[in-house]
């Protein structure tokens, strides 16, 4: 088995050569129940030369003379492997039936060690998402989906995994985005740019949580979240898919400013639409992918224009197959405004005066690739990408820079039991910024992955060490490294253990930003240190099926600890015979992070129902090491995570005396963190033409801010008084129909109990919207795809 799925991953995710051949296997593969063909089948020769069936089932597969291992599988059935002794020149033909069906969900994964690997078989907790739940939710944005994941929040931007991060808008990310194999960073402020992913092409989303500095540098100290776009299947497919969405009535008729001001011109919504062309052309594969939005928020100062568009393109020479080469490019315009906080709780979706943004800039990307297959079986890799962003008024001064990321890894497997990959990889930048100055930037890094496999045992590791050049100044980064083990202690029952370390080096924003926000000033820290941490895990993996319904439980605990940890710290100073507010990011704490999740993942059919699920609760306890209030003692931090688990609500005559015995009993603890969260989504698709849906998001109380921040911002005191221990639930439900395989017709309600709530205080979500999504397919691999965790599905990517 483990050799099996090691073929199937190699050809849907690291395919990017075959074997110059002349000898020739070809035939049809037929449903053994009905005898229909299957289309989209795969048929591998491991570990990397493989082709897909037609729609008639039909393939044709080049080979070496000699003893030819073949290995057919499709969606849903048991993979079949058979073997054949051929000559050279010799042509054969063969009819396979396929029929049995697999015990456990398919999904493979990129996985924390860049190598394909089935779900079950890694040794850390990564979650998949596919592209059925993007399109179902009308989802435009990468955030929108990351907030569906278990143990992840969001706040302004800046993604938290599992109690990884506080807030730190417009400073860096603990959280690494990676696009086809390469990270995305913005080298300026370290943040992810979540609306330049075109969502209208993701294969699959992973979310690695954890430490995995090792794989992708320096800002992932938190987590990775790997997005692939896909290439084109064996027939052509285009579709367009048209949306508008309108917000509703309030929760409070007198949060209408669009009412009130007699704005109703610009009453919230959004309307836009996507569209996909995907084709082959004999050695070519070519990708081709847009999106045009714009959107009125229910926050008065913020908006959004947008247009994107992508290409990917794929060459493998037949005449010299050990070559493939490739070349994406997305281009980018985007207008948008951004408010920090409300006016008053009165009027919560106005902006407080003078703490909005506006932004206008154009961003381009171009990654050109290489990969070549030495006759040893060994494979060369170069990566580059050029990301570049500048500000439509170039007189303006605002963001500009270019970055020019460069890598190569060599690959190799040394029998069937080790892979090896090591890389040598540096990002170059230069910047330009009003707010930050001029700079310069190198990140030089070099690292080594390995991998073991013997029976139902994994075990998998590696060492990095990374540098940073900033301007005229060079430092070395403390070495990392990882180790993980997955042990199949019985059919379908897995237990996994890891240890990673990890450092990020503060962003040139944290540096040096100077700017200044209604008078609130944002300060810069040129002697900030870089933080490191480390993350473990235990985890238990247990697949089980239902009829045709394959899924997992999954239960992990983690620990967490990071030094010199950098949160974006409010104060006042005196300068000039005044007080003054500030904002600056700072070395604050030494911190401790202890707790566990649960989720339940599946798919498959129960009767005429093809049913997809993700549904996962967390919990975390984080304390502040360097608070007196905290105890450094593990046993007794243990205790107090699991005694603090539900904190009482302080009763008391007045609130603000509430509040204070609230915060005497969550002192020491991370600040603008949700100790409790759970995500649900859930979709049905009823005879393959209706489909219903809904999406359950809880957010537990924050349980700290800094209090500054109750200070300078009006009612933020008060607010948070009044709802003491309180939760927010968010709740969605959709509804869809399939006139025939290419139109489908899509409604969805978003914040259905049109709760008034925020997952960062100060700035409400959304109330109640109503959307309406259209899509017309053309191809006859334009179906809608109904596998959240399709493992074959025609997908080919530019990994190894």
């Amino acid at each position: 088995m483990r050799k099996l799925f090691a073929g199937i991953l190699l050809q849907l995710l690291f395919v990017n050569t075959t074997i110059a051949q002349s000898t020739v296997i070809k035939g049809a593969l037929k449903d053994a129940a009905n005898g229909k063909p299957l289309d989209g089948a795969t048929v591998l020769q491991p570990p990397a030369n493989g082709t897909l069936t037609d729609e008639k089932g039909n393939f044709q597969l080049n080979v070496e003379p000699g003893d030819v291992t073949v290995i057919f599988s499709y969606l849903g059935m048991q993979p079949d492997t058979q073997t054949y002794n051929l000559k050279a020149g010799e042509s054969k033909t063969i009819n396979v039936e396929m029929g049995e069906k697999p015990t456990e969900l398919g999904t493979v994964v990129i996985g924390e060690s860049k190598y394909a690997v089935k779900l079950q078989k890694l040794t850390g907790s990564t979650d998949v998402i596919k592209p059925r739940m993007l399109e179902n939710n009308n989802i435009t944005n990468l955030q929108q989906a990351i907030t569906k994941i278990p143990g992840v929040t969001i706040l302004d931007g800046q993604a938290s995994i599992r109690g990884g991060s506080g807030y730190a808008y417009g400073s860096g990310s603990r959280v690494t985005l990676v696009i086809d194999d390469l990270p995305l960073m913005s080298p300026d402020r370290g943040e992810i740019k979540w609306a330049f992913v075109p969502t209208e092409n993701v294969e699959q989303m992973e979310l690695i949580k954890g430490a995995s500095t090792l794989q992708y540098g320096s800002s992932a100290l938190n987590g990775v979240l790997q997005v692939r776009t896909s290439y084109p299947r064996e027939e052509p497919q285009t579709k367009f898919t048209f949306y508008y969405e309108g917000v509703g009535k309030p929760p409070v008729d007198s949060f209408q400013w669009w009412k009130r001001d007699g704005q109703l011109l610009n009453a919230p919504n959004m309307a836009g639409m996507t569209f996909l062309h995907s084709q082959k052309f004999k050695d070519v594969d070519f990708v081709i992918s847009g999106m045009a939005q714009g959107m009125q928020s229910h926050l008065n100062e913020e908006y959004e224009y947008l247009a994107r568009f992508n290409t990917k393109l794929k060459y493998i020479p037949h005449k010299f197959n050990r070559l493939t080469m490739g070349l994406n490019t997305t281009v980018m315009y985007r207008r948008n405004g951004f408010q920090f906080y409300w006016k008053g709780a009165s009027t919560p979706y106005i902006s407080a005066d003078g703490v909005s943004i506006d932004e206008d800039f154009i961003q381009y990307l171009i990654d050109p690739w290489i990969s070549y297959r030495d006759k040893s079986n060994s494979v060369h890799k170069i990566n580059l990408r050029v990301f570049n962003q500048r500000e439509s008024d170039a007189k303006d001064g605002r963001p500009s820079f270019t970055s020019l990321y460069t890598e190569y890894q060599f690959r190799h497997q040394f029998g069937s039991w080790v892979n090896l990959l090591v890389g040598a990889v540096n990002n170059h930048s230069w910047m330009e910024d009003n707010t930050l100055g001029q700079h310069q930037m190198d990140q030089p890094a070099l690292y080594a992955i390995g991998e073991f496999t013997w029976k139902g045992l994994t075990i998998n590791g590696g060492l990095r060490g990374e540098g940073l050049r900033l301007d005229s100044s060079f430092v070395f980064g403390p070495p990392v490294g990882r180790l993980g083990l997955n042990w199949q202690i019985r059919k379908l029952n897995y237990i996994r253990a890891s240890w990673g370390s990890a450092f990020r080096f503060p962003s040139v924003a944290e540096r040096f930003v100077l700017y200044d926000l209604a008078g609130v000033k944002i300060l810069p820290n040129p002697g900030i240190k870089p933080e490191s941490g480390w993350t473990a895990e235990l985890g238990y993996k247990r697949s089980f099926q239902i009829g045709k319904f394959l899924g997992y439980y999954d239960f992990v605990l983690f620990w967490t600890e990071f030094k010199n940890m950098i949160e974006f710290t409010f104060g006042t100073k005196f300068e000039n015979g005044s007080l003054f507010p500030y904002f600056q990011s700072q070395n604050v704490s030494k911190a401790r992070i202890f707790g566990w999740e649960t989720s339940i993942a599946g798919e498959g059919k129960i009767g005429p129902v093809d049913i997809n699920t993700l549904i996962g609760y967390t919990y975390f306890y984080g304390v502040d090491l360097n608070d007196t209030v905290s105890t450094k003692n593990v046993g007794d931090f243990i205790g107090d995570a699991f005694s603090k688990f539900v904190l009482p609500t302080p009763k008391d005559d007045s609130t603000s005396t509430a509040y204070s015995k609230w915060d005497k009993l969550t002192a020491g603890m991370l600040r603008y963190r949700n100790r409790h969260t759970m995500k649900a989504d859930i979709d049905l698709a009823i005879y393959s033409k209706y489909h219903i849906g809904t999406s359950i998001q809880f957010y537990g109380y924050m349980t700290s801010v800094d209090k500054i921040f109750e200070v300078f911002i009006k009612d933020a005191k008060a607010e948070r008084a009044k709802r003491i221990n309180q939760g927010d639930w968010a709740w969605d439900i959709r509804a869809g129909y399939d006139f025939n395989k290419n139109i489908s017709l899509n409604f969805i309600v978003k914040n259905v109990l049109n709760a008034n709530y925020a997952t960062r205080f100060t700035k409400p979500e959304r109330p109640r919207s109503y959307t309406v999504q259209f899509t017309v397919r053309f191809g006859k691999s334009g179906n809608k795809d109904l596998s959240i965790n399709n493992a074959s599905g025609g997908m080919r990517n530019n990994s190894f």
